[in-house]
């Protein structure tokens, strides 16, 4: 398989054990044991994914990438692997497996209602969060940050009481209201500005921005990733987390 391949199946991977662990549902006798045991295998085959195929590339000095789709000159969903985004895919897929465990055991021992879609969000949640750490612009980032949120909304909301409700509103306002009102807004002037939003050793905006306006744009970058919980945008931080 070739390294450009492994970072699209990658990608999308939890998508197919999520899917998967919805189609299991109609084998209600079976259901807790297959469910879980896909949840597990998906999470599992995905960590050796990356570990065996694009890991060594990275690891050679190369930054494998994939181009997926060109929606304006400059501004394109692709994926680029350097380093740290590695790192990051490597934590968030060996977690997916430790965490679902986990789950397992709080799940049942708790007799939690609606299993099966909270496995089925939190592979979601997975496929957003390797997206992010593979995005080779800012565009990508911007498209699997707010799949995040989108996925992990049902998660926050799981109990499906008055409070987890509350928390989830709150969750979802923030969140997306940040990411529309200020990162969406820095995506937009960056690519205004450098005619692109790719991410580049040595950066884009060189020569091309004022050191104010520059400040001014860390500062909607900063505060447009409202699930870094900066204050003023931290209260879902503590309002959701009892119900997650």
């Amino acid at each position: 398989m070739s390294v450009p391949t492994a970072i699209g199946l990658a990608v999308i991977w939890p998508l197919f054990g999520g899917i998967l662990v919805l189609l299991l549902r109609k084998r209600p006798n079976l259901r807790p044991n297959l469910r879980e045991g896909a949840s597990l295998l998906t999470a599992a085959t995905q960590f050796i994914l990356i570990a065996s195929t694009i890991l060594p590339a990275v690891r050679s000095g190369l930054r494998p990438g994939l181009d997926i789709i060109e929606v304006l000159p400059g501004l394109s969903l692709s994926f680029e692997v350097e380093p740290l985004g590695m790192l990051f895919a490597l934590v968030a897929s060996g977690l997916w497996f430790v965490t679902t465990l986990y789950s397992i055991g709080y799940m049942r021992g708790h007799h939690e209602e609606n299993q099966t879609r909270f496995y089925f969000f939190f592979a979601l949640a997975i496929t957003g969060a390797v997206g992010v750490a593979f995005a080779g612009n800012v565009f990508t980032l911007f498209v699997f940050y707010e799949a995040i949120t989108l996925s992990t909304f049902p998660l926050v909301t799981h109990h499906g009481t008055e409070k987890a409700k509350k928390a989830g509103r709150m969750y979802l306002g923030i969140l997306m209201g940040t990411s529309i009102a200020f990162l969406l807004l820095a995506m937009v002037w960056t690519w205004l500005v450098a005619g692109t939003t790719d991410f580049r050793p040595g950066g884009i905006l060189a020569g091309k921005i004022t050191d104010g306006n520059l400040v001014l744009l860390l500062a909607l970058y900063a505060f447009g990733t409202g699930k870094a919980a900066l204050m003023p945008f931290h209260k879902w931080l503590t309002s959701s987390a009892p119900n997650c």
